[in-house]
């Protein structure tokens, strides 16, 4: 049995990076059309405005309920990943972040993440989700007509 997986693993091609990149965009792009499909029932606008009521209420935190915020009409394909970014510093620069780092957590005196847990801007999800709300309601007037 041995032999034959690994005979049977020679055969087969690894993964380069191109492909993996491939997939990944293949499976955010399957995980948007769900989530398109979701959004066009009601029922979901509905819970996802109690959701948000209840971050404001401060029962939940932002990013429990949302990760960010996508614009439909953005031509780019994919923002660059943390290899990419990594790749484009020198060891210089990288060993200076590193230091920056340390400092700030220094400062911090913890590095606990009470407020800045890097989720969405509270006032861009403000105003979002108030415009979700506005034609969620006009919307919801025109079905009940």
């Amino acid at each position: 049995p041995v032999r034959m997986y690994m005979r049977e693993m020679g055969t087969v091609e690894l993964l380069t990076r191109e492909g993996e990149i491939d997939i990944a965009k293949r499976i955010e792009d399957g995980i948007n059309q769900v989530q398109s499909s979701v959004a066009e029932y009601p029922e979901a606008i509905t819970y996802l405005l109690e959701q948000y009521d209840k971050y404001e209420a401060e029962q939940l935190r932002l990013s429990d309920i949302i990760s960010g915020f996508i614009d439909p009409n953005e031509t780019e394909d994919m923002a660059p990943t943390a290899t990419h970014i990594g790749s484009e510093l020198g060891e210089d620069d990288l060993a200076d972040e590193d230091e920056e780092d340390e400092e700030d957590e220094d400062e911090d005196g913890d590095s606990s993440d009470d407020d800045g847990d890097g989720g969405p801007d509270p006032e861009v999800a403000r105003e979002k989700f108030g415009e979700l709300r506005a034609q969620y309601e006009v919307t919801r007037l025109s079905i009940q007509k």
